[in-house]
């Protein structure tokens, strides 16, 4: 029961991630650019705001791709300890 419950939840991820990161990629090109639209335009405290955006954007990211390693580990050590 619990390989299948972590093969679900490694699949689920996997859509979830390949969807998020086109949205996400294209949001962040989004903010990207009005980063550099309010650095043009001095307006720092902006800036500051879409640079902190920004920041999360790619934390999300990254945590996404950092539980899609630990669940495929995961399903690995457990598969071993199933076969054993």
């Amino acid at each position: 029961m619990t390989p299948v419950v972590l093969f679900l939840l490694r699949i689920f991820v996997k859509i979830g991630i390949e969807l998020s990161s086109i949205v996400l990629g294209g949001m962040m090109l989004i903010v990207f650019g009005c980063i550099i639209n309010a650095v043009v335009r001095q307006m720092w405290p902006s800036a500051g705001i879409l640079i902190v955006m920004e920041a999360c954007l790619v934390m999300i990211c990254a945590a996404a791709g950092v539980l899609e390693f630990f669940l495929e580990e995961a399903t690995t050590s457990l598969g071993r300890i199933i076969r054993s």
